[in-house]
């Protein structure tokens, strides 16, 4: 570092002087810099907290070192100022703001005078933590040196694609291919620019999770692009973070919407939402595949053996999953919301399960077991269970029953209910001709 002196009380500085300090000034502003910044303590290491997990879960977390809070009330998709820490007490903690009791305890191995980037991600009550080195060399002139990190538990393996924006994924090469849950991949190199950013489940181009028409990468720069979970599960967010610098959400503007087609004398029905089509006359009873629509409000169209039927409220949240019952009597159909929760079950050898009541004329709620273990209960028409746990099971029997109906309105028996998956048994018709439609939704 360079010692300046200061000029002899009885001289004033001449014109040369002010032009060497002018000079003189950025050169010194940088030197300082690489130096470590003007007021960093180079004997500590340098670190920060972003908040990376479930927004449901983790609406705030804090981080607190060697006993002492060094980060609080960091949002999802947010960081605090990098916090100096002593390298030789890191003992860490990551908590719910506010609160004592630690979700996370974890001692990261830091150097002085480096910086590091801490991301918590995770589900509800399986938070984890990865420390992000922030001290790679910059990238190459108009190149991009990126990381990526699946941190989204719901969504399963994924595929990264960097396009430009009127490219098709039909042709396109992923710029990360099969991303699994939690792995840190190896640096890529990436022409610097802006890029559409597309994530797909692994090996499917057709199934998109995330759609963002323009992402950011700098020339020389180092970042890191985190994955991240949404509302329903399957979507997926993500976070661009750069290296000692900023972060950018990409959030995606989408949510999923399937039909449930379920009017009594197999009815047509169709379906249209934001200019989507979901079902084109298709007889009951049916159920479609999710398909991606703009969330919030996009118009509804929806019409029975080509009769238009009142379209209730739409309010989509992006990335949520919805299913649009369009049930009852043909002469009188209705249709309403239905909002789904495809995240799988946190035990591993169990189901997630849930009733859907799409019935027409049946005055009594429905209730159901599985195995005989009950999942639902007072279920009244357009509306759906709470998900219930049960176990996986090859052979499972399902039954469905009304208030004041003898019978059961829905049987099955040798059921596969897989591990880890999650399940809705939609139950349409007028009462003595209902039927039953067993879903595995993920």
């Amino acid at each position: 570092m360079l010692t300046m002196r200061s000029a002899h009380p009885s001289r004033r500085p001449g014109a040369f002087a002010l032009a060497l300090a002018a000079a003189l000034t950025p050169w010194l502003a940088a030197l300082l810099t690489a130096c470590g910044g003007v007021g960093e303590d180079r004997t500590k290491a340098q670190v920060r907290l972003v908040n990376a997990a479930d927004a449901q879960a983790y609406p705030a977390l804090q981080l607190t070192v060697d006993g002492a809070l060094r980060q609080g009330h960091v949002a999802p998709g947010e960081t605090a100022a990098y916090a100096e820490v002593d390298p030789d007490k890191t003992t860490s903690a990551i908590s719910a703001a506010g609160s004592p009791t630690a979700l996370l305890s974890f001692t990261p191995s830091l150097a002085r005078n480096r910086h590091y980037t801490v991301l918590a991600y995770g589900g509800a009550g399986a938070l984890r933590q990865l420390l992000v080195d922030d001290n790679a060399a910059e990238a190459a002139a108009n190149r991009t040196s990126l990381r990526v990190i699946n941190a989204a538990p719901d969504a399963g393996s994924l595929d990264v694609y960097l396009t430009a924006a009127a490219d098709s994924l039909d042709t396109a090469v992923a710029a990360r291919a099969g991303a699994v849950y939690g792995e840190l991949s190896p640096v890529l190199d990436v022409a610097s620019g802006t890029w559409r950013l597309r994530v797909a489940a692994a090996n499917s181009k057709t199934d998109v999770r995330l759609d963002v028409p323009a992402v950011a990468l700098g020339s020389r720069q180092v970042a890191t692009l985190v994955l991240t979970p949404s509302r329903g599960g399957a979507l997926v967010n993500a976070l661009l973070i750069v290296q000692q610098g900023a972060i950018t959400r990409a959030e995606g503007t989408q949510a999923r919407v399937r039909v449930l087609a379920g009017v009594a004398d197999s009815a047509t029905v169709s379906a249209t939402l934001g200019g989507t089509p979901l079902l084109s006359a298709v007889g009951s009873p049916a159920l479609n595949g999710y398909a991606l629509v703009p969330a919030g409000a996009p118009a509804l169209a929806i019409s029975v053996n080509g009769n238009t039927v009142a379209a209730p409220t739409t309010s989509l949240v992006a990335g949520g999953d919805y299913t649009l019952l369009v049930h009852g009597a043909a002469a009188a159909p209705a249709a309403a919301w239905i909002t789904d929760d495809n995240r799988p079950p946190t035990v591993s050898d169990t189901v997630r399960v849930r009733l859907v009541n799409a019935t027409a004329g049946i005055a009594g709620a429905l209730s159901m077991t599985v195995d005989a273990l009950p999942i639902a209960s007072g279920v009244a028409t357009a509306a759906a269970s709470a998900y219930g746990s049960a176990d996986a099971n090859e052979v499972a029997i399902i039954s469905v029953t009304a208030t004041g109906v003898a019978q059961a309105v829905f049987s099955a028996t040798n059921q596969r209910l897989t591990a880890g998956s999650v399940y809705s048994v939609f139950v349409v018709g007028p009462q003595g001709a209902t039927t039953g439609i067993v879903r595995k939704d993920r």
